[in-house]
């Protein structure tokens, strides 16, 4: 069984300000190490349960932030950014039987978590597909569905995981915090461990006992809509082909192919 993961930071258990998850700042070298745990605790599960390939995408900010040398023998690991539409998900389309999410977060206009927001915070209002806001666990999930790779699992704020549950009704959610305003009730560091190795082992199990169980399918049409910050931003972006501008701040995109979305975003937006 190979697994792929792809993990965050802004999910993880105890992060509820943005000086935690950037690494200029000195609250962000605990986090880097919770970060750390978490992924490691799920590596080291999928290891005990035979996976045969584990890779992590090291998918916040810099892509490098997950000290490699906690993580067990075996594990790859692929930091920074390769520059592919794929983004948080590059290297997916390798083929992987099994995706897990780790430190995933509210999307933006989402109350879930006080540092909501969808791929970038200071660029996006908003994304929405098909009328329903995009976190980036939607957006990364039908980037795994396009590769036909059920996603198994996600640990994360308590909003993401019920996001998780509605698209994915049969998904191992690991909620390690719920927030409120600007703030957060967090389980502890090790208790946080406990709980996603207890979720992984109980999703790697599942998908063992029926592969499909967690198969996320695409819809045949999909209309995107992107709010921008600023009027420049959708300015450019309506010359790309397909893309047009609704108001100021905001374009349209449509499609029958994800993969074409994701190309659009990643050299429009």
């Amino acid at each position: 069984m190979k697994i792929y993961i792809s993990s965050d930071m802004e999910g993880i258990a105890g992060v509820v300000n943005w000086n935690e998850v950037n690494n200029d700042q000195a609250d962000y070298q605990w986090s880097k190490q919770q970060m750390t745990k978490e992924v490691q605790v799920v590596c080291e599960t999928a290891l005990e349960l035979s996976a045969t390939k584990v890779i992590v995408k090291d998918a916040h900010d810099s892509g490098r932030n997950i000290n490699i040398t906690e993580l067990p023998n075996g594990v790859l690991t692929h930091r920074a950014w390769t520059r592919d539409p794929l983004v948080m998900m590059s290297g997916v389309e390798d083929g992987y039987d099994a995706v897990v999410f780790t430190g995933y977060h509210a999307g933006a206009y989402s109350a879930g978590n006080p540092l909501a927001h969808t791929m970038n915070s200071t660029a996006y209002r908003y994304i929405k597909m098909n009328g329903v806001y995009m976190s980036e666990f939607m957006m990364n999930a039908y980037t795994a569905a396009y590769y036909k790779t059920p996603i198994i699992a996600i640990t994360g704020d308590q909003a993401i995981c019920d996001e998780a549950k509605s698209l994915i009704p049969n998904i191992v959610t690991v909620a390690v915090k719920s927030c409120k305003g600007s703030a957060c009730t967090t389980m502890s560091g090790n208790e946080a461990l406990l709980a996603i190795e207890e979720g992984v082992r109980t999703a790697i199990k599942g998908y063992r006992e029926n592969p499909k169980a967690c198969a996320l399918g695409i819809p045949d049409k999909m209309t995107f809509e992107i709010s921008f910050a600023n009027a420049g931003l959708a300015y450019k972006a309506q010359f790309y082909p397909g893309v047009k501008l609704i108001d100021n701040c905001t374009i349209s995109y449509e499609t029958d192919d994800y993969y074409e979305f994701l190309r659009m975003f990643f050299y429009a937006c």
